[in-house]
């Protein structure tokens, strides 16, 4: 990891700011126990994704089961009762992959990141906001932990401006080997 070539975030609960969610906009946990129930949707996403992005490394179904495997949870952003994307998250460690640790958490922490919001079936403008504000409080408190902590690609500024909005600041944690 180059962390020169990201922006370093972290969330305190208490800093979250105030918001009224949306009920047609929730989230779907993927863990080991239903993974096979949601392979459909996890699948879903995977070719959203490789059909909206041009990146080499996307996620193909293996590797999310390969992360749930780990330990990474995945959240699937749903609307109403179609998937839209997803969100990963992990309670105890800091990953570059979702499969492999980079550094241990406290048990007050967790680490979230791995964002995808399909540009082609969003319902409006403001999807991306209402799944990252909600994540964020979803995330915290279904976890019970009290610290966020995220990276964000310096060319993906969007998604740091999603994240200063709902309350982020730049805060330095990951160690550099």
């Amino acid at each position: 990891m180059d962390i020169n070539k990201i922006v370093q975030l972290r969330l305190l609960k208490k800093d979250l700011p105030s918001f009224k969610s949306n009920d047609k906009y929730w989230f779907q946990p993927v863990v080991i126990s239903n993974l096979n129930n949601q392979l459909k949707n996890l699948k879903i996403v995977c070719e959203l994704i490789s059909g909206e992005l041009e990146w080499d490394g996307a996620p193909t179904l293996q590797d999310s089961i390969d992360r749930i495997t780990f330990g990474s949870v995945c959240n699937l952003w749903m609307y109403d009762n179609e998937v839209l994307g997803w969100h990963w998250t992990n309670s105890s460690c800091v990953t570059e992959d979702w499969k492999s640790e980079y550094q241990k958490l406290k048990s007050n922490e967790i680490y979230i990141g791995g964002a995808f919001l399909s540009r082609k079936n969003k319902p409006s403008p403001k999807s991306a906001y209402y799944f990252y504000r909600q994540g964020f409080e979803y995330s915290l408190v279904k976890e019970n932990k009290d610290t966020m902590y995220l990276y964000s690609d310096d060319w993906n500024r969007a998604s740091a401006q999603l994240s200063y909005r709902c309350g982020f600041k730049k805060f330095n944690f990951i160690k550099e080997r």
